[in-house]
């Protein structure tokens, strides 16, 4: 259940989250945006506007949320570049990657670049960040009673290398082009996890 307080922050931040979600979606209108790509950037100007409070300057930043959300890794390939992008949308580029930056930090997404470093922004709280922190719990829980038992540890490398040939080859969660920038992701993963058990198991 929410606490008191985050009651309190939220009444005290309910107006300027809407004010600011209709003044997107009227830049996003007169932009004549896709409405599937219009909703997912609207939630995303709702999340950032409720943890950070308002931008200093709304249209860099709504044009941020919308070529993040239009740049997700399931949309590979997508060619369109960020300066591209913000000619379109009429944008200086600084600007723009500016408040990419800002969002991407402070809401925690991965950027997941191709082969032509091209950026994807992969979502803390979506699908495929849930998927990938769902199968190396799993997979280092399973690896840690593992060791306990027969004495022997797989090597964390290994263990990345079979998560993310899960990911990619078999469930196909995430495109076959961004293994190896995965594979990083899934190492950290992987190191922070089997921390915590560790801690969890030696405190006993």
């Amino acid at each position: 259940m929410a606490s008191r307080h985050e009651h309190e922050d939220l009444a005290v931040n309910s107006q300027v989250i809407v004010s600011m979600v209709l003044s997107a979606h009227e830049f996003f209108k007169e932009k004549k945006i896709e409405s599937r790509y219009e909703k997912m950037a609207l939630d995303l100007v709702r999340r950032f506007v409720s943890h950070e409070g308002v931008p200093r300057e709304e249209d860099p930043f709504f044009s941020a949320a919308l070529y993040i959300v239009t740049r997700h890794p399931w949309s590979h390939p997508n060619p369109l570049t960020k300066s591209a992008f913000a000619t379109k949308l009429m944008m200086k580029e600084s600007s723009l990657e500016w408040y990419t930056e800002s969002i991407c930090e402070k809401l925690g997404f991965s950027v997941l670049r191709d082969n032509t470093q091209l950026p994807f922004f992969m979502d803390s709280q979506g699908t495929i960040a849930s998927v990938v922190d769902s199968v190396v719990r799993a997979t280092v829980g399973e690896e840690v009673v593992t060791s306990i038992v027969s004495r022997s540890v797989e090597s964390p490398s290994h263990l990345a290398e079979k998560i993310v040939d899960q990911l990619c080859n078999v469930v196909k969660i995430v495109p076959a082009v961004f293994q190896q920038e995965l594979y990083n992701l899934v190492r950290r993963k992987i190191e922070v996890e089997s921390k915590k058990l560790s801690d969890q198991i030696s405190r006993r």
